[in-house]
């Protein structure tokens, strides 16, 4: 408009008119509209009020005016909740009076009330803009309604795409919702299928990500490396690396919980680290442990850290405590948080756990590349279990996978022949492929003493670890042949790591149940000193006491597990399980981390 200035003031003049005075400066940005009530209203997040204020507005007005404030009545009222409402007010905007935004405003609104009618070919056509010319008000209503009619018009993969870009603008819960969506519609792609559109995605687009992690999931190379852009400096900041990638920094700290309810856990995971930091023989950073138990908790923690000039954090434990830290705009650290929470990790940090829903997908995947995909499942009332079941049910399902039946065990009838026997008839007396169990010892045991009965004998028998909880050497006979997701260094694959039964007769924590945490805290101290690799190099590899780890474009710790299996009542490692030979050579003697 303000190239029209000189123009309009000479048609101006040419009018007759006695004066005309253009004071501002042309290149002055034009003064701010004063804000209306029921603009005030809308920011404030008040949206049916705003919206009743934009109708009495809109009585008021006239012509172009009065579209404007009509659509915005209707806009609050989607905001609002208030469908009917809003198709009300919608209705006495026509877009022939809407000029810029507003145009956009109104295709929006139009392109959500098409898909309610179940038109999305309709919807899309309308929702065609460039991305980039989409204002940030609107870019995620925008990208919501592209994903929901691709995904109508079976377009699953470019669906995700959008998803991907509307998770760069979401944290916490509804972040978490998006990406697990995103999962699931990529799952569904072929590997053939998934690994030439990831391929075809441009560098820098969000969804490779997610991509890149599926095809990792599935055993499938990347097509390209991460883009590792956003690094943190903090990372560059760290003194030289060595051949291998060992780069740990000056100063170290850890924090954990070493007081309070979760402080044996906390004491636990420290040893571990402590343990892996004495074996290794090169350069060691000042390492500094931090109670977060202690009165002030994570942010005293933090403080106390940051004070004395650390440069890289480990922890903490809680997955609460890991929302708090990553949800701190002020951190700078590159850290490995020790749990995963509804916050993604910042740039060039990572997020570790073991995870219950890690086994469960880690199962499903194992019995997929079986070719065991009719699955009978077996679980119980128990928060973990229930976790595990979760997540295999969702991968058994997206991977194309076929659960026949759940059957909970009963909590007061021993007797789950019958219930077995019902599933199968049910599924229509076709034997299943496999069973998964999500159960503790004593259920498990329970469950193998009726197969044979139930004439289930002979069916291959995955777990998740909580099999191992209630453990009895001299019953466990009756899991022989059950096959569970385990650590490697607690079945003998030491990978060059002190032996555990010699570890747990000199150190409390490490024994029993702590030695799981034990073994976390040694790859907790592997994580931090190989994290510079892991972040720059998508194909980095971490041999550690858990598993072989790696890390994904979203900051996650992928875990490859070992596979154990009951033999005489102990678990051995499954005959076709190892992930690597357990030679005792180190990892710097394998030329990998």
């Amino acid at each position: 408009m303000l190239r029209t200035a000189p123009l309009l003031l000479a048609l101006a003049l040419l009018a007759g008119c006695a004066s005309v005075s253009v004071q501002r400066d042309p290149g002055a940005p034009a003064p701010a509209a004063p804000t209306s009530p029921a603009s005030q209203l809308a920011d404030e997040g008040r949206h049916a009020e705003a919206a009743r204020a934009y109708a009495a507005q809109a009585e008021q007005a006239r012509g172009d005016a009065r579209a404007r404030a009509w659509l915005r009545a209707a806009w609050q009222h989607q905001l609002a909740g208030q469908a009917e409402a809003a198709r009300a007010a919608f209705a006495n905007a026509p877009r022939r009076r809407l000029e810029g935004q507003d145009e956009l405003l109104h295709d929006l609104l139009n392109a959500g009330f098409r898909l309610e009618a179940g038109q999305a070919e309709a919807a899309l056509a309308l929702l065609g803009q460039r991305r980039e010319s989409v204002p940030d008000a609107y870019a995620a209503r925008w990208h919501a309604l592209r994903a929901d009619a691709l995904r109508r018009l079976g377009r699953g993969f470019d669906a995700a795409g959008d998803l991907a870009w509307l998770a760069t603008r979401q944290l916490g819960e509804s972040r978490v919702a998006t990406v697990g969506e995103i999962a699931s519609l990529l799952s569904v792609e072929s590997d053939a299928a998934l690994s030439a559109k990831a391929a075809a995605l441009p560098v820098g687009h969000p969804l490779y990500a997610y991509a890149g992690r599926a095809l990792s999931q599935r055993g499938l190379p990347l097509p390209r490396p991460y883009d590792r852009s956003g690094s943190t400096p903090g990372l560059d900041a760290l003194p030289r690396a060595e051949f291998d990638g060992y780069r740990p920094p000056e100063r170290l700290a850890a924090l954990l919980p070493l007081t309070g309810p979760l402080a044996a856990a906390g004491q636990s995971v420290r040893d571990g680290m402590l343990a892996g930091y004495y074996a290794e023989s090169r350069r060691r950073p000042a390492l500094r442990f931090y109670d977060t138990g202690a009165p002030g908790g994570l942010r005293a923690a933090l403080a106390k850290a940051t004070g004395d000039g650390a440069q890289m954090l480990v922890g903490p434990l809680s997955r609460d405590a890991v929302n708090e830290l990553f949800a701190l705009p002020e951190l700078s650290l590159p850290t490995v948080a020790l749990n995963r929470g509804s916050h993604p990790p910042t740039p060039g940090s990572a997020s570790y756990a073991l995870a219950p829903e890690d086994e469960g997908v880690a199962a499903a995947e194992r019995l997929l590349q079986r070719g065991l995909r009719r699955v009978l499942v077996v679980s119980q009332a128990d928060e973990t279990a229930q976790r595990g079941l979760a997540a295999f049910r969702d991968h058994m399902r997206a991977r194309g996978g076929e659960i026949i039946a759940e059957v909970s065990m009963p909590a007061d009838n021993p007797d789950i022949v019958p219930a077995l026997q019902q599933a199968v008839q049910s599924a229509g007396g076709l034997r299943p492929e496999a069973l998964f169990l999500s159960l503790k010892a004593a259920e498990a045991r329970l469950l193998a003493s009726q197969v044979e009965p139930a004439g289930l004998a002979g069916v291959p028998r995955v777990a998740t670890s909580l099999i191992l909880s209630g453990a009895n050497l001299r019953m466990d006979t009756e899991l022989d042949g059950i096959e569970y997701p385990e650590l490697p260094w607690l079945i003998g694959l030491r990978g060059g790591l002190p032996d555990p039964d010699t570890v747990g007769s000199t150190l409390p924590s490490a024994q029993g149940g702590g030695a799981r945490l034990f073994a976390f805290g040694m790859d907790a101290w592997k994580l931090a000193v190989y994290l510079d690799k892991l972040v720059s190099d998508p194909g980095a590899q971490v041999r550690g006491a858990t598993g072989e780890l790696t890390l994904d474009a979203t900051g996650q710790v992928q875990r490859a597990p070992a596979w154990a299996v009951f033999s005489g009542g102990r678990p051995r490692p499954a005959p076709d399980g190892a992930l690597y030979q357990d030679d005792g050579a180190s990892a710097s003697d394998a030329g990998t981390p």
